[in-house]
């Protein structure tokens, strides 16, 4: 396939499409795009564990990214499963551009940066909002991207239009709707991309760069670990909280998100969790 900026020519797609499960027949069509982004969240976690454990680097190249989440069983914050879920969408013939969204979910601000990146699919004359990356808070499949769109099922999802033009995703939850991001389509390309994860790595206002941040998304449950405190949400009742210790902290990559730790990750990471 010809060169793009996306590098759909360069993504391994068997090996992709066995990382998240996905079976069957893909095609630029809407099934394939539900099937994919359902698979995707639930195989994949969001993970911060490189900013936690200082390394220098987030690469966000393809090859880094296939080579961390599709090879090493890891997970991947917001940006590297962009830079992947890109690629198989390009791979796979689909028209679609990339935005960035000011995260409101835990700022009590709606004027923060605009960190968090997510898709805009153009299919059959629609646009759905295509967004892997936002962890156990953020959708399991597409979601219509149109006024008063609504996404009902165990987890259900709206989105509604502000006065300034902007869109917001919200979360709807039993205790009410949890607005997760504001956002515009305006087009966001990879270039933009590193300055987004040079600000989440080095910048003393990023929330990944001091305390652990792994999430999940699964059909029955989601869970979110930040610090020491493990939330669980499941559909149609109120999130429980509870804090882990030292172990438990060292087994919750692998036991509740599904990461795969080299050996010396876990060290490390046991060195970051024993402090100073």
């Amino acid at each position: 396939m010809a060169d793009s900026m996306w590098q759909g020519g360069g993504v391994d797609l068997d090996a992709y499409l066995e990382r998240v499960g996905h079976r069957g027949d893909v095609a630029a069509d809407l099934p394939t795009l539900r099937g994919l982004h359902a698979a995707h969240v639930d195989a994949i976690a969001f993970d911060n564990l490189d900013a936690l454990l200082g390394r220098e680097a987030v690469p966000l190249d393809l090859d880094s990214v296939q080579e961390k989440i599709v090879r090493q069983g890891r997970g991947g914050w917001c940006l590297e499963q962009v830079v992947l879920m890109a690629a198989v969408l390009d791979r796979i013939g689909f028209t679609f551009t990339a935005f960035a969204g000011r995260t409101r979910i835990r700022t009590g601000s709606r004027f923060g940066p605009a960190l968090h990146v997510a898709l805009c699919v153009e299919l059959d004359g629609e646009h759905w909002l295509h967004d892997v990356s936002f962890g156990a808070y953020g959708p399991h499949e597409p979601v219509r991207l149109a006024e008063h769109a609504r996404l009902d099922d165990d987890w259900s999802f709206d989105l509604v239009r502000e006065q300034t033009g902007e869109y917001v995703l919200r979360f709807l939850r039993p205790e009410g709707p949890v607005e997760l991001y504001g956002f515009t389509t305006d087009v966001r390309h990879p270039s933009d991309f590193e300055i987004l994860n040079h600000f989440c790595l080095t910048h003393p206002r990023s929330p990944f760069n001091h305390q652990m941040v792994l999430q999940r998304t699964q059909p029955g449950v989601r869970h979110i670990l930040a610090g020491s405190t493990l939330t669980e949400i499941r559909p149609a009742r109120p999130a429980t909280s509870r804090e882990l210790d030292k172990d438990e902290l060292l087994t919750a990559p692998a036991d509740i998100f599904g990461i795969a730790l080299a050996p010396g990750d876990v060290q490390a990471l046991r060195t970051v969790l024993d402090g100073p």
